[in-house]
């Protein structure tokens, strides 16, 4: 007669082998057969050798000139919100109906 200690041991044993029954049938999923494998042409990889330059980089001073442009055009985007700012409002005329 087997020991208590021995099943114990062995309680591994039944999930294992339910395991590898269900492995017996991995040709079929659910009930259903795989799909035949596809014969797939192998990938094409661009050849290394048809990769154009990178373009060139651009002088110190030309990046140096657009930055002042740029800083420039700013400064006189933040100045002509500033007017539009200090400009009086003029309310409607609540009278009239607008022209809709």
């Amino acid at each position: 007669m087997l020991k208590a200690g021995a099943i114990w041991r062995a309680r591994w044993l039944l999930p294992a082998l339910f395991a590898l029954g269900a492995c017996a049938e991995l040709p079929r999923i659910a009930g259903s057969p795989l799909p035949p494998a596809k014969d797939e042409p192998a990938p094409v990889y661009r050849d290394l050798a048809d990769i154009p330059e990178p373009p060139p980089i651009t002088p110190q001073a030309q990046n140096e000139s657009t930055i002042q442009t740029l800083t420039e055009d700013r400064a006189k985007a933040a100045q002509a919100a500033q007017d539009l700012r200090r400009q009086p409002f003029d309310q409607p005329d609540t009278s009239k109906s607008p022209g809709f």
